[in-house]
């Protein structure tokens, strides 16, 4: 799915008005109702409800939802409206007029003695500013954010917390959500670790918009998306169908990343799943993980295998570094952990075969390419690596951002903090490595890799809990991810 900017965003709306046969007060109205549901949900009827409503179409989303919530039994709804501002748009002024009516509590705030007391028990609802905010806030509205952000009252945003836009990284002045209701689709800026605290638990809200092609480098990894990748297993299948993967893993004491990354692979679907390991290892290996041959001493017949994966528990040494010269000059492969961190420490870069996957956390992606001031200036870093080097790049983290060599980039949707484990890198390398063997293509491989990882782990941590997730967790979901797509 596309992430549009707040422009594109309008046109979006301009679509479905004109496509649907809608007027913009109806389209307003539809969106709210899907809202006030998300808004039942995360509250208690008997809450106290302060709507602060600026004079866009964003106020006028907070005027409509108050209705709503009204009409829905909740009594203590009290509508906070900023007419500090000189002027409204129609469809705000449509919902105030309606909920005049009503005869729902509505106060004006025009200095700040008007601004009121908020306690910790409170629920604000922000409907300030919308997603084409393009300047800091200042002033009175200023003043009124700062308070509720001292409250400590459960803050839920209408579509963005005020003071945040599309690409801002830490804004001066913005509203700290607890929930953020985002219709449509996240925008860039809610997926940068810098705005957790401001985003909160974010939520999309499907309010039924036209599907229409837009010009963005940015997406949104989706269950359908992922679907359609995903192929089915034909009935005369056989081992030799799905690929015979490589992974070069483990030096001695560090057996558990070769373990793991086995596994992961052959979780994954490999047809033939061969480690190359320090010998120490070998009894090790057989015993946890039967299925897998294995390889040690000098490298085998690069050329026999279907793909490569190479780095968990190698370490970095003169030994690791030569393996890592031979294979990544020869043949494209997942690149991870200490292989990573070889071609950092020795400036390889220019030997990495095209059509490799790249997959670094943020200190081994500031290690290969340097540091960023910010996450977006680290987001667009991402995206000309990926181009330069012609292949694709994943940088792990709540949001994993996958580039690829055509300068897109895909978040995923999928995953959790349970998955912040020793081992989980290793598990996403075996899975990648799994997938390219059975012929996809290395952006579909990086693509239905990362999700699966992240939906294995959404379904280990609904079972167990995210506080004690462990990798081999992770693993033992895989078939059941699968599955859940199939």
């Amino acid at each position: 799915m596309k992430i549009p900017d707040s422009k594109q965003m309008h046109n979006i709306d301009v679509l479905t008005i004109q496509k649907q046969g809608l007027s913009s007060s109806e389209l307003m109205e539809r969106a709210s109702e899907a809202l006030t549901k998300e808004i039942i949900k995360a509250t208690d009827i008997e809450s106290n409800i302060k709507i602060f409503c600026g004079s866009g179409n964003n106020g006028g989303d907070g005027l409509c939802i108050a209705r709503m919530l009204f009409n829905s039994g909740y009594d203590n709804v009290t509508c906070y409206r900023l007419t500090c501002f000189k002027s409204f748009s129609e469809d705000n002024v449509l919902n105030y007029n309606r909920l005049k009516q009503l005869g729902v509590k509505i106060l004006e705030i025009n200095t700040e003695d008007d601004i009121p007391e908020i306690g910790a028990e409170d629920v604000v609802i922000d409907a300030i500013f919308g997603t084409g905010l393009s300047r800091e806030i200042t002033g009175l509205t200023a003043e009124i954010i700062e308070k509720i952000n001292s409250s400590k009252a459960k803050v839920i945003a209408v579509d963005i917390p005020s003071g945040l836009s599309d690409f801002a990284v830490l804004p001066k002045t913005v509203v700290k959500a607890t929930i953020t209701l985002k219709i449509h689709t996240p925008a860039v800026s809610m997926l940068l670790p810098e705005n957790e605290d401001i985003v909160g638990e974010l939520r999309l809200v499907d309010i039924g918009l036209e599907k229409t092609d837009i010009d963005s480098p940015y997406n949104f990894l989706t269950e359908n998306e992922i679907k359609q990748i995903l192929r089915p297993r034909k009935k005369f299948s056989h081992k030799g169908t799905f690929g015979h993967s490589l992974l070069i893993a483990g030096e001695y004491l560090k057996g558990g990343a070769a373990v793991l990354a086995a596994r992961a692979c052959h979780r994954a679907g490999a047809g033939l799943v061969t480690v190359h390991t320090d010998e120490k290892l070998v009894n090790i290996l057989q015993t946890a993980t039967p299925e897998t041959m294995l390889s040690v001493g000098e490298l085998p017949d690069l050329e026999k295998f279907s793909a490569i994966g190479i780095g968990p528990g190698i370490g970095v040494t003169e030994s690791s570094k030569k393996i890592v010269k031979n294979i990544i000059s020869k043949r494209s492969a997942v690149l991870d952990a200490d292989a990573l961190n070889v071609i950092a420490k020795n400036n390889l870069h220019n030997l990495i075969s095209e059509n490799s996957v790249l997959t670094p956390h943020v200190k081994e992606f500031e290690r290969l390419f340097g540091k960023t001031s910010n996450s977006f200036e680290r987001l667009e870093l991402l995206r000309k690596k990926a181009v330069e080097l012609k292949s694709v790049i994943v940088l792990k983290g709540a949001y994993s951002e996958i580039a690829t060599p055509e300068g897109e980039v895909f978040f995923n949707s999928t995953g959790n903090p349970g998955m912040a484990t020793a081992g989980s890198g290793d598990v996403l390398t075996g899975i990648i490595t799994g997938l390219l063997s059975q012929k996809y293509t290395a952006v579909e491989a990086t693509k239905l890799g990362v999700y699966l990882h992240g939906l294995a782990g959404d379904l280990a941590a609904k079972e167990k809990g995210c506080q004690g997730l462990i990798a081999s967790d992770i693993i033992e979901m895989l078939p059941f991810a699968v599955k859940k797509l199939s």
